[in-house]
């Protein structure tokens, strides 16, 4: 019996030293990698030479072998390609249309730009008193050939502008044009806005007209004055006394991502609309994506992001028209990051995790749960209120999640206590940020509700 269970024993020994010759002859460095497909087979730490140069992609600082880091070459294994300037995954050398505005690379005045004018009306001054009032109600249209395209007033009314003295208007309007067109032509107007009898003041250096015609050059950047110049009436040396001068600035700037939102709060739909600036969203597309913590998702956050704070005071004038009080607010801001679409990071980024900044968020218009979190963070800081992060590691069975405190008074339902000092407890009330209806202090059907708070 002795001798049969050593044999039985060698037998297993033998079997088992099979299988690690099997192993190393299909994987010598045992990294996953078969050792047809490692081009490194004996080093565990690198399996692919994209350029074959010798140096494995891990340790490579430049897979493609083009001359631009990895870090900075947003097509890492394309030699021919190292930027995208509208980040629409065509790289700038086969891609038709660099700045996606519509016109071919070939016909655009300015190709890795759309280009959008900016119509400042600085101040104007009436030269002829017309009558024995102190003012006058005054508008002014802007005509794009035939077409009108910006009635410039003081919040819908007429100005009260008074006779014979400088009165500062700052009325600026912006304007997308044509970007394979290299003149443009406007035509200014200044009118009287009586009751009856509306007139135009004189405001062309033409005795032909009163009104101006502007013709701005996108090669050069600049219309008849130059970039900003004064329109006078007076210089017609006609004297119908209706003259006046005007001072305006007109330049060019890029036009950027357009982008609108629409969602419901009250059973109330509300729309707002932001023009990003293409560059802010490839800055923070570059910068580094990855979470080592839980509490490195709190570096997400961006709080004194321009953009950021501008959307915040469009919801809250929203918010002060409505006349809703601070938590009515904040459900009301709430509701405008649950409006984004929800979506998996292995889908929309091709990764496990991709914590997205909010200006990513908010021109992808999705995210997941962190990510909308991390844009309501930024808004409500903003606006003023102390906002936190929640995370749930244990949310549902193998899923974590992500969600906002926020400190406002008035708040119930669950909350989260933070002793600062014995003096002093801080309630973060839960804000769900993934689904619309949520309010303030309404937790979903979790598996756990034990969670890490991070303040900003």
């Amino acid at each position: 019996m002795e001798s049969k269970a050593k044999i039985f024993t060698l037998m297993i020994i033998g079997v088992l030293m099979g299988s690690g010759i099997n192993q190393y002859m299909y994987d010598k460095d045992l990294d996953g990698i078969s050792n047809e497909n490692d081009a490194f087979p004996n080093d565990s730490t690198e399996w692919k030479d994209s350029d074959n140069d010798g140096i494995g992609d891990n340790n490579d600082l430049d897979d493609d072998n083009d001359g631009y880091n990895d870090t900075e070459d947003l097509f890492p294994n394309n030699a021919a390609e190292h930027e995208d300037n509208d980040l629409d995954g065509i790289g700038n050398n086969a891609d038709l249309d660099d700045d996606n505005d519509g016109y071919n690379d070939s016909v655009d005045i300015d190709p890795l730009n759309d280009i959008a004018l900016n119509f400042n009306l600085e101040w104007i001054e009436l030269i002829d008193k017309q009558n024995n009032k102190a003012n006058t109600p005054v508008i002014f249209y802007l005509y794009q050939n035939d077409e009108k395209v910006h009635r410039f007033d003081d919040d819908g009314a007429p100005w009260k502008v008074p006779w014979e003295e400088l009165f500062y208007l700052n009325s600026n309007f912006e304007i997308n044009v044509a970007d394979n067109i290299e003149i443009h032509t406007f035509t200014l107007i200044a009118v009287n806005y009586k009751f009856r009898n509306a007139e135009e003041f004189d405001i062309s250096d033409s005795n032909d007209s009163y009104r101006t015609v502007i013709n701005y050059n996108l090669s050069t950047g600049s219309w008849e004055k130059g970039n900003n110049g004064t329109l006078d009436g007076s210089l017609d040396e006609l004297d119908e006394n209706d003259d006046a001068r005007v001072f305006i600035n007109i330049k060019t700037y890029n036009f950027g991502y357009l982008k609108s939102y629409g969602w419901e709060f009250n059973t109330i739909s509300y729309k707002i609309s932001y023009n990003f600036d293409p560059s802010v969203y490839s800055f923070y597309k570059n910068q580094p994506h990855t979470i080592r913590e839980y509490e490195d998702y709190v570096s997400f956050v961006t709080i004194e992001e321009e953009a950021i704070i501008e959307i915040g005071l469009k919801l809250r004038e929203i918010s002060q028209e409505k006349e809703f009080d601070n938590l009515t607010e904040v459900n009301f801001v709430i509701s405008f990051a649950q409006s984004l679409k929800y979506s998996e990071d292995n889908i929309t980024a091709g990764v496990g995790e991709y914590p997205r900044y909010p200006i990513e968020t908010l021109i992808d218009q999705t995210g997941d749960c962190e990510d909308t979190s991390a844009l309501l963070i930024s808004l409500l800081e903003s606006l003023g209120y102390e906002a936190a992060m929640i995370l749930i590691p244990e949310a549902w069975d193998g899923y974590g999640h992500a969600a906002v405190g926020v400190s406002v008074e008035g708040a119930s339902g669950v909350n989260y206590i933070l002793n600062e000092n014995q003096n002093n407890e801080i309630s973060y009330y839960y804000a769900e940020t993934t689904a619309p209806g949520w309010k303030l202090g309404e937790l979903p059907d979790l598996d756990s509700n034990e969670a890490y708070v991070y303040e900003v």
